[in-house]
């Protein structure tokens, strides 16, 4: 081969090259951290009963997501004190040792270890992704379905308005059988409390952020 043709056969792969680097590899790393210091993040519940409906809300949750060859790692922690429901009495019945047990059980917890994803990462390709989680609540650990929307965004002028960095927007939807946990509702209550909490998350992490 002439030295001229090897240097026309380089020149012609060369970008081939370039454009493969130019978009995450799925053997790329990244580490989001979820801490939005003006709480602006959201988990939310909703316990539907015959004669109440009851939402929960907090803004204070934290936590981190590993994505690495492929696969996405992570823990998310709520101090179960953050919950509100509009009612400081409900709070406080929330929060006792009949319910959520915030003094014993501080905090609910969400971990996923090496879940697949179906795709790289790539901005402005959303990634849906069924999955299992195992939770903590209530001092009871057990997996569950999660339905899970992940965003990518790659650091611009634009993101920068919501935070530093390069960011993951996590959308999730999962349900939690109340008694499945140890948290059970008096006869009392029972036309009144939900017997699952249909929960919700919306949370967005950053490669500057910090724990």
């Amino acid at each position: 081969m002439s030295v001229r043709r090897a240097v026309l056969m380089l020149a012609a792969l060369l970008p081939l090259t370039v454009g493969a680097q130019a978009t995450p590899a799925s053997s790329s790393a990244y580490t989001f951290v979820f801490n939005d210091h003006s709480h602006r993040d959201t988990i939310a519940f909703v316990l539907d009963a015959p004669l109440e409906v009851i939402n929960g809300l907090s803004n204070e949750v934290k936590g981190t997501v590993v994505v690495k060859e492929g696969k996405a790692s992570g823990k998310f922690t709520l101090p179960v004190k953050s919950i509100k429901t509009g009612n400081e009495t409900r709070d406080g019945h929330l929060q006792n040792d009949r319910w959520l047990d915030a003094a014993k059980f501080p905090e609910i917890i969400l971990e996923f270890k090496d879940v697949a994803l179906p795709a790289a990462l790539e901005p402005g390709k959303p990634l849906k992704v069924q999955a299992r989680g195992r939770f903590t609540v209530h001092g009871v650990t057990r997996e569950e379905p999660v339905e899970v929307t992940a965003s990518y965004f790659k650091e611009s002028a634009e993101t920068k308005n919501r935070a530093p960095g390069d960011l993951l927007r996590v959308r999730a939807k999962f349900r939690i059988p109340l008694e499945a946990y140890g948290i059970r509702r008096t006869e009392a209550l029972i036309l009144k409390v939900g017997e699952t909490a249909d929960v919700s998350v919306d949370a967005w992490g950053s490669t500057q952020f910090k724990l």
